[in-house]
């Protein structure tokens, strides 16, 4: 009796410690790395990044790390040129085609924009975003600048290329990187354009946080690193596109 006594409260105690670290194991909180990761893992899903190295761009010539963060500003553009693509290999010769473009014909350090969307529905990145872009006027150093590949003059973009663009943003916001009370604007609302075309542009003014009256913070002293006689065109000798 006493040997199936002591088996029958083994038993009981077994139990009772399995539920107990059961509910422990699932009361473990999420903190902000397993949040974040999850996050990533979700996003991942729905929004393709592909990075510098894997279009093949080439090296920037210098940089300037963005000086107002998160960016309070998004500018939205088109490429402005009949160029279109469904495909990762087309968009990103494309998107080299961008770089040589602002490297080789305006001199500037890199390409301009912080991301390029295509119609394969996927990003590349630019300057990506920590660094100032070259892609309107007063606004470079706080907006995140994102160009759609083609010319919307008459049409509006894929549904692809549309959803990434909204992914993109949500991607910013979530990751710090764009204000949560950010502002949406067109390029042709800061110099005298087209872009992103009159279709597009239609598109742009009805995003939930597009803005009529944009108003660039107050710069701060710059953190350009810098390079043999390069000259930037955000710098004071030069003008901005």
């Amino acid at each position: 009796m006493r040997l199936s006594s002591y088996f029958i409260h083994l038993s009981a105690l077994y139990v009772l410690l399995f539920g107990f670290l059961e509910h422990a194991v699932l009361a473990i909180p999420i903190n902000n790395t397993n949040f974040i990761n999850a996050t990533d893992s979700r996003h991942s899903e729905c929004l393709r990044i592909f990075s510098r190295k894997e279009w093949n761009a080439r090296k920037h010539l210098n940089f300037e790390i963005m000086p107002i963060k998160p960016a309070p500003y998004v500018v939205v553009h088109h490429g402005g040129i009949p160029m279109y693509c469904q495909d990762q290999e087309t968009c990103s010769d494309i998107v080299r085609s961008y770089q040589d473009l602002h490297l080789d014909k305006r001199g500037w350090w890199d390409i301009g924009y912080n991301f390029v969307i295509g119609e394969d529905g996927n990003v590349y990145e630019g300057r990506g975003w920590d660094y100032t872009g070259a892609h309107a006027v007063l606004y470079n150093t706080q907006s995140i600048g994102v160009c759609i590949i083609g010319d919307f003059t008459d049409f509006l973009p894929n549904e692809a290329a549309l959803k990434a663009l909204n992914k993109l943003i949500a991607y910013g916001v979530l990751h710090g990187k764009i204000r949560e009370n950010y502002n949406v604007i067109g390029h042709r609302q800061v110099r005298d354009t087209n872009c992103p075309g009159e279709t597009f542009y239609k598109f742009v003014v009805n995003l939930p946080r597009w803005t009529a009256n944009p108003k660039p913070h107050i710069r701060p002293n710059i953190t350009t690193k810098s390079i043999d006689n390069t000259v930037e065109e955000n710098s004071k000798t030069n003008v901005i596109l």
